[in-house]
């Protein structure tokens, strides 16, 4: 998946993962930033062409760094004005920012996901390719064979979410009025599906769940849905209340 984005008065097309240099955001390394601006998005499922900006939809990015650019020269200089030269140095401030989350996004998290689990598999991998054949042998029947299952579960595993507190916003019945919920990023079509199924369907729903509530939602996701939700809390929730107000902006205009 993709999305055209502006900022600084220049367009970047971006997907889930992309590093990229902007003008100056006002925000901190580590921060969460989104970008409103979005002129386009789309994928697999087809593309949507804002008029000019697509309405509701959010990029979401982490900064990494505040940083300047290289040094350029600025040299002006009028004809047959021998006193009218001027040479001046600038180096423009800038921000480096990670793509995090995209409108609609399924894809683009599960890639990363995938990637990330790829790159953890490469570098066990790489540990093991210097050991000999002798060593093998002889490491086979050792006592590390029998550590591996405790060292097995991740830091990042989540508990099964029917060991976890259900949400007590959760809707019983059939709802024929629900909102887009593709729409934020990190869940897509299936998310979407996942997410009716036990009750979700309105973005005001994401904005009242606290931790622990959040805690079932991703265990739930990562048993149901075949990816798991990459993008920050809070980044879903920023996007849910822009959404709800441009709703509510556009029903007071009519």
């Amino acid at each position: 998946m993709f999305a055209v984005i502006k900022t600084g008065g220049k367009q970047y097309r971006v997907a889930v993962g992309d590093v990229l240099k902007v003008e100056k955001l006002d925000a901190e390394a580590g921060d969460t930033v989104t970008f409103d601006s979005v002129l386009m998005h789309g994928g697999d499922g087809g593309t949507t062409v804002g008029t000019p900006m697509v309405d509701g939809a959010v990029v979401t990015g982490e900064i990494i760094e505040q940083f300047r650019d290289k040094k350029i020269v600025v040299f002006k200089k009028r004809r047959r004005k021998h006193s009218s030269k001027t040479r001046n140095g600038h180096r423009q401030y800038l921000t480096r920012v990670r793509i995090s989350g995209l409108p609609g996004d399924a894809d683009g998290s599960k890639s990363k996901a995938a990637a990330d689990k790829k790159a953890k598999a490469d570098a066990a991998k790489a540990e093991t390719a210097d050991v000999s054949g002798d060593d093998v042998v002889e490491a086979a029947p050792a006592a590390p064979a029998k550590e591996a299952p405790a060292a097995a579960p991740a830091a990042d595993a989540r508990p099964p979410s029917d060991t976890l507190t259900r949400p007590s916003n959760l809707i019983d019945g059939e709802i024929t009025d629900g909102d887009d919920i593709e729409k934020l990023p990190g869940l897509g079509k299936a998310s979407e599906k996942a997410l009716n199924a036990i009750g979700v369907h309105y973005y005001s729903q994401f904005t009242e769940w606290n931790a622990d509530d959040w805690d079932f939602i991703e265990s739930y996701i990562d048993e149901n849905v075949n990816g798991t939700i990459t993008v920050s809390r809070p980044s879903i929730v920023t996007q849910a209340n822009k959404l709800i107000e441009t709703r509510e902006a556009a029903a007071k205009e009519d």
